[in-house]
């Protein structure tokens, strides 16, 4: 394969102890795994690095990377930044846990060029923490983002969770409050999601939990958004607000369905049309990369019909929209248009705030009628 790409994800599959919401890959921390994870991982580097490449962005994400040891870390960091080709304004980012990131660990990240931190906060509530299942506290989420200032990353991105059980919209904002007022740049919102194979779901069936109503979590989606603009955020994609300029360009990769490669345990990769994965397993995905070969899982080609599925539930996210040149599709879409939920602008569609609370609703029908009509298929 010869395609180019320009970002590149690293997958680091560890953790101190696994959020009950959590559905991605992870294993316990352990230094015996560690050590299998980084032999396996520099030898995928070093085939990887033959593939054409200029890395624009970086991202290493869990699991946990921040749990590494330090001298997993170096090792890690290291192979990176000798083996592949490196734009000058590289955007490097690691996601790290307030509670296994020291000041140590910040020094090495800064020396080896990283330079943007994505800080898994989730909430500056020690009841929603805990019942998150963090094993960080409020202040250790404030404590680490001041000292990361402290050693002068200025691009520090956070997470929070909202329509967590218990949650009240009082208790949001003042996680909201807290955020801002830490000069934070960029600030991903997710709404707590019951996925399968989750100890939380497990709780929500048993009725241990009741999830907030679905007006109380619009109420946060909407309080959140006005009150991030008044504070100079820009929400340049559903999930995800910035101060103009520190948007997340790695992400922005997978919204306009750039050429990606993935590393390590379950990483997926998108290059050349085609969407490849590796084994969700660390010792399979170890196996087979004795052959000397990438740990390639081939799931499929992207076809014209499955790149305009693509473009609706994955460019449709970002707030500056999509263009559509399918006369049939843009008919249909426009039934939202009356209510609001999407604008147009010539060929230009894009949703309305009030689109994004029920973007995936509209996404289901968009593909619903992409799938059952012929002229959209022939188009």
């Amino acid at each position: 394969m010869t395609a180019f790409f320009s970002s590149l994800y690293v997958h680091v599959p560890f953790c101190v102890k696994k959020c009950k919401y959590c559905s991605f890959y992870s294993l316990p921390y352990d230094e015996d795994l560690e050590k299998l994870y980084i032999k396996a991982l520099l030898k995928e580097i070093e085939i990887a690095k033959q593939l054409p490449h200029l890395l624009k962005t970086l991202y290493i994400g869990g699991g946990t990377p921040s749990c590494l040891s330090i001298h997993g870390l170096k090792k890690l960091l290291s192979s990176l930044r000798e083996s592949f080709k490196i734009a000058s304004e590289l955007e490097f980012s690691i996601e790290i846990n307030p509670k296994t990131v020291s000041g140590e660990k910040l020094d090495l990240l800064k020396d080896y060029g990283i330079n943007r931190l994505s800080i898994g906060v989730q909430s500056f509530n020690d009841k929603e923490l805990l019942f998150l299942g963090r094993i960080h506290n409020a202040q250790d989420a404030v404590r680490t983002v001041e000292i990361a200032l402290e050693k002068g990353f200025e691009n520090i991105s956070i997470d929070l969770i909202y329509g967590i059980p218990g949650q009240t919209l009082k208790g949001w904002e003042e996680s909201l409050h807290i955020a801002v007022n830490m000069h934070i740049r960029h600030i991903s919102l997710y709404e707590l999601s019951i996925e399968k194979n989750t100890p939380l779901r497990e709780e929500i069936l048993k009725g241990k939990f009741l999830l907030p109503s679905e007006d109380d979590i619009t109420g946060m989606y909407e309080f959140a958004t006005d009150f991030l603009r008044e504070k100079g955020f820009i929400k340049y994609e559903i999930s995800n607000f910035a101060k103009r300029g520190f948007e997340c360009k790695h992400n922005i990769t997978y919204w306009l369905r750039m050429p990606y490669l993935g590393l390590g345990p379950s990483a997926h990769s998108f290059i050349d049309r085609k969407r490849f994965h590796n084994p969700s397993d660390l010792f399979a995905y170890s196996e087979s990369l004795q052959s000397g070969e990438l740990a390639w899982i081939e799931d499929y080609r992207v076809d014209e019909l499955e790149e305009l599925r693509e473009k609706i539930f994955l460019g449709l996210r970002m707030t500056e929209g999509i263009t559509i040149t399918q006369k049939c599709l843009l008919e249909f879409m426009k039934n939202f248009e009356r209510e609001k939920l999407l604008t147009f602008s010539e060929n230009r569609v894009k949703l309305t705030d009030r689109g994004m609370l029920v973007s995936n609703e509209i996404f289901a029908l968009v593909l619903s009628h992409i799938d059952s009509c012929p002229v959209c298929k022939q188009e």
